[in-house]
């Protein structure tokens, strides 16, 4: 193995809509059924407080096998060190060759990307013009990125906890979007979904943010951020009156609670008419699963064999 590959050389050579339609098709398909995804190990430490993590999943479709090695910790918001490392190493399917080592993060970040616009695309009302996004790190960023790919937003309230951190996140949007979107930076949670037809939750806290009082019936919400058996970032009220999907139902009660046995898979999205998903309250809650970071790794190397290849000797 000799190729590796940085966070920058990942997202240079990527393109969200085209990973998106991939996964929708795999999905479409039942492609994830004949991936062999056994659970993910997760460890625990208490001190200091981590969280380690190992991924591993195998494709005959896409000729890979693939683990994702993480570790998580919880720092202050001024540590330098960010609070995710995570790389993923591919092998070959057919030979049992390390092809590449690419960074976990860049990966993730794309992965989760795609999986909100996926989500997104089929549960939001067609004429979604408000997101809000609740949080400010790098996963908030992804809920930026994955919804305005699949709809026309015209106006994206901010709220965090830090107004500094708030600040920054509007800036880049602007500086990202120009006059096309119109920021607001809120002071409450309320003020920032208030009659929003997307929201986006983004951040680590795995107890509820809030009481989401002014959701509209028919709001599509993205839960990325932090959870446990017992709670999420929303309460369980809206937990319990919303149509639940998830990655992978075991995983999801594994580890976000047994409220998740009836919630709705990802193939099931393509098998439901639209209007039905669209005319009541849904929520993504997620929790990761190695099959789409293998979907998302197979698209990141045939694109970079597609550069390399492209490019003159």
């Amino acid at each position: 193995m000799n190729q590796c590959y940085s966070y920058e050389a990942i997202l240079k050579h990527t393109d969200l809509r085209v990973l998106t339609r991939e996964m929708d098709e795999v999905l479409r398909r039942g492609g994830r059924h004949e991936m062999l995804v056994p659970g993910r190990e997760v460890i625990f430490q208490r001190a200091p407080e981590a969280v380690f993590i190992s991924m591993p999943a195998v494709s005959s479709e896409h000729g890979l096998y693939i683990n994702k090695v993480a570790s998580i910790f919880d720092r202050p918001s001024d540590s330098r060190l960010p609070s995710l490392h995570a790389y993923v190493i591919a092998f070959s399917g057919h030979t049992g060759e390390p092809i590449a080592l690419l960074d976990g993060a860049a990966l993730t970040n794309l992965k989760c990307a795609a999986v909100s616009a996926l989500v997104t695309d089929y549960c939001a009302v067609e004429d979604a013009k408000v997101l809000a996004i609740v949080g400010a790190g790098v996963q908030a960023r992804q809920q930026f990125r994955g919804v305005c790919s699949v709809r026309d937003i015209g106006e994206i309230r901010l709220y965090a906890r830090n107004p500094d951190k708030v600040r920054a996140f509007g800036e880049e949007i602007r500086a990202t979007s120009g006059e096309k979107i119109r920021v607001v930076e809120t002071s409450s949670l309320e003020e920032a979904i208030d009659s929003a037809d997307i929201v986006g939750t983004a951040t680590a806290s795995s107890s509820p943010l809030g009481e989401f009082a002014n959701l509209t019936p028919a709001v599509h919400i993205n839960c990325m951020g932090g959870h446990t058996e017992q709670s999420r970032e929303l309460p369980r009220s809206i937990l319990e009156s919303s149509l639940l999907i998830v990655e992978n139902v075991p995983t999801a009660i594994a580890e976000a609670g047994e409220l998740h046995r009836k919630a709705l898979e990802l193939e099931s999205l393509a098998k439901m008419a639209p209007p039905v998903l669209r005319q009541r309250r849904t929520v993504f809650s997620s929790t990761g699963h190695a099959s789409l970071d293998l979907i998302t790794t197979a698209h990141v190397l045939r694109r970079l064999r597609c550069e390399a290849h492209a490019t003159p000797q």
